[in-house]
């Protein structure tokens, strides 16, 4: 009778949006250990904040597929912190332009250190084509997860 490997058979089976969650939960924490008042969440507005300068809350909200509310609740919280900051539009009164303070900005760069050199040792053991095989496949993966909503 042949070997069966349960844990080769478990990874098969096991969708990647679990994997993917696990990797969410560890970096909740490390962020709760390390971070004052700073969740995943706010990781991803901070970041979409910085690579979409000058955006307003409906930017956002279209960015990340949440509501203006959900947007509105996050920023009051960061521009309370101190890592962004909102002005009126000149060409809209009744839109605020939102950008990073210094404090946000050394945030993120921090915030990006941390995050690659995770990856360099996480992907230490692994070629350079299999890392943006790998990266390109999960990109895909969530433009496709885009689309499909």
């Amino acid at each position: 009778m042949d070997y069966l490997n349960f844990e080769d058979e478990r990874i098969s089976f096991t969708p990647l949006i679990m994997y993917i969650d696990y990797i969410h939960l560890l970096q909740d924490d490390y962020y709760k250990k390390n971070y004052e008042n700073i969740t995943p969440r706010d990781v991803t507005y901070l970041m979409n904040i910085f690579y979409h300068e000058n955006c307003s809350q409906k930017d956002l909200a279209n960015l990340l597929y949440v509501s203006e509310a959900n947007v509105a609740q996050i920023i009051k919280k960061l521009e309370k912190n101190g890592y962004i900051s909102r002005v009126k539009d000149v060409n809209n009164k009744s839109r605020k332009i939102i950008n990073l303070t210094n404090d946000g900005k050394i945030l993120v760069f921090e915030l990006l250190k941390n995050m690659y050199e995770w990856e360099g040792e996480f992907f230490k053991d692994y070629s350079a084509e299999d890392v943006e095989k790998f990266k390109k496949m999960l990109y895909d993966y969530s433009q496709k997860t885009i689309h499909s909503i």
